[in-house]
Formats: C-alpha cells, sequence, structure tokens
C-alpha cells in the first residue's frame, strides 16, 4: 500500500511541477520591444491562427509576429505588406526587402523562439 502511495504522490508532484513550467512565460528569450509582456505575446501569437499578428508599436517601428517558421512567416508579411501597398523585392538572411514610391523599405526578421518569428517593420512605411 506504501508504495502505491508513493507512486501516486510522485505523480502528483510532477504533474504540479509541469503545470507550472508550461504556464509559466519567464524561460522564453527577452522581448526585442518594449510595451508588451511576454505572456501577451505567446497569448496573441497562439490565437493568430496562422496569421501574422501585430504586437506592438514601439521607438518608430511596428512588430508583427508569426507562430511558424521562418518560411511561411515571410510568406504571411510579404503578403501583409503588399496588401498594404508595398511591393516585395528580394529577401536576404534576416532582411525582407520592399519598395514604396522608389523608397526601399527593409523588414527584419527575428527567430524569438522555435515556434515564433518576430518582424521589425518602420513606421510610416506603408
Amino acid at each position: 500500500m506504501k508504495k502505491y502511495v508513493l507512486i501516486a504522490s510522485t505523480l502528483t508532484v510532477l504533474f504540479v511541477i509541469y503545470l507550472c513550467l508550461s504556464s509559466n512565460t519567464s524561460f522564453y528569450p527577452t522581448l526585442p520591444f518594449d510595451g508588451g509582456s511576454k505572456k501577451g505575446v505567446v497569448d496573441k501569437l497562439e490565437k493568430g491562427d496562422g496569421q501574422l499578428v501585430e504586437l506592438a508599436e514601439n521607438n518608430g517601428f511596428h512588430w508583427f509576429g508569426f507562430k511558424g517558421n521562418q518560411q511561411a512567416g515571410r510568406a504571411a508579411l510579404i503578403k501583409e505588406m503588399e496588401y498594404r501597398g508595398l511591393k516585395y523585392d528580394s529577401y536576404d538572411g534576416s532582411g525582407i526587402f520592399f519598395f514604396k514610391n522608389d523608397e526601399q523599405i527593409i523588414v527584419t526578421g527575428t527567430i524569438w523562439t522555435r515556434d515564433y518569428v518576430l518582424y521589425q517593420v518602420p513606421a510610416g512605411s506603408y
């Protein structure tokens, strides 16, 4: 009987630890912008349903996020920026290049975690 109590209590403790860690966002990297909490950003990205999500406007930049890989995120960003009137040109590394009225606009992508990509778009570019 003692053996079953020990196993049950051990499993209960492990389950509680798992719940605490899975709901805690402190293990996420620091956000590259001010004006949002990690939990708030994760919540928005999770609810984004595979779409580009606007996260913040800070220091002359709009910040967008995408849940998924870089390739899918880049495609979603290009679609959104073209919808907003920019013309896609190319990408090189983390830079995605657009034109509007003969002015080059560079959007920078950052892998925040393995699940999320963040994009820094100059304010006033669209």
